[in-house]
């Protein structure tokens, strides 16, 4: 164990680095990008504590799939991604994020025993699937309608705040158009 505390360190200090640019990013395209470096180095965590699997479903899923989607939905907002500025009310809401985290981080660490670390690990094809279709599959695939929704809710935000054409003026025709045919 003692051989994994220099790459569990660096692995946490990059996690935590990362997911602090995420909540203090001005941009959100920057915060996307700092949620990518921090799904891939919670990916290099779960690879160096022997959980090969679940690295391999946060790099393909979260990394890939789930970050690139951030990024559609972000350049879709009417600002074009440029600018969240920080109010009263979003510093309030982090402070008590935060403060919920810490209570909940409280409450695992006091009375939490670690579970033994497994030494095989069973990656073929009826242990994927029983991992991918088991009992939690009702909740995997509801993940898939969420997202379609915050992005046509984004779409529809996009709609609501985009600006009107000011250079090309409605044309009014004041008599109708008479139909003329050639021979």
């Amino acid at each position: 164990m003692n051989d994994l505390i220099v790459p569990l360190t660096i692995g946490c200090l990059a996690a935590l680095a990362s997911a602090l640019g995420v909540v203090l990013a001005r941009r959100p395209v920057y915060a996307a990008i700092f949620l990518l470096v921090h799904s891939l180095s919670l990916a290099g965590l779960f690879g160096v504590l022997a959980a090969p699997m679940v690295a391999i479903g946060q790099v393909l899923i979260y990394s890939g799939a789930i970050v690139v989607l951030f990024l559609f939905v972000v350049t879709l907002l009417p600002s074009g991604g440029r600018e969240l500025g920080a109010t009263s009310s979003r510093i309030a809401a982090a402070c008590v994020g935060a403060g919920g985290l810490l209570v909940a981080l409280f409450a695992a660490v006091s009375g939490a025993t670690l579970p033994a670390a497994q030494t095989t690990v069973d990656l073929g094809v009826a242990a994927v699937g029983r991992a991918l279709f088991g009992p939690l599959l009702v909740a995997f695939e509801l993940t898939a309608p969420l997202l379609l929704v915050a992005t046509v809710g984004a779409v529809v935000i996009w709609r609501r705040h985009e600006p009107q054409s000011r250079t090309a003026q409605p044309v009014r025709i004041s008599e109708p158009r008479k139909l003329v045919m050639h021979r």
